[in-house]
């Protein structure tokens, strides 16, 4: 399935992106790497889940699926819900428009307190 693009050509580029940092927390995103999510694999411990839902973690859960994150999707991420369904989708938050004027992603990851977890 598909998450985020169906292109494999680097039609995402961060070149107009000064901060190297931001584009790095991007690409681990993008590609669903995230130290809070992955550090099981280097550390040998289990697979960490949501405190919350009881599912195991992924970037996918946090950004689109987690109920308790809805109130702060709803306030960073709203333009990224479908218009049928009302649903969020990884390829809008994850998108090219992440980076548009009141789309902010880094903010909701940020007072969600998943920022410094990258």
């Amino acid at each position: 399935m598909v998450e985020i693009t169906t292109s494999i050509l680097p039609d995402w580029t961060y070149t107009h992106i000064c901060d190297r940092r931001i584009q790095i927390v991007l690409v681990r995103l993008r590609i669903g790497h995230m130290y809070l999510t992955q550090r099981y694999l280097m550390t040998r411990d289990p697979q960490p889940y949501c405190d919350d839902c009881l599912v195991p973690l992924t970037v996918r859960h946090l950004l689109v699926k987690c109920p308790s994150l809805t109130d702060l999707r709803h306030h960073y991420l709203y333009r990224c819900r479908g218009r049928d369904s009302g649903a969020y989708y990884l390829s809008k938050v994850l998108g090219p428009a992440c980076l548009a004027q009141g789309h902010d992603v880094f903010r909701f990851l940020g007072e969600a307190g998943l920022l410094p977890k990258l």
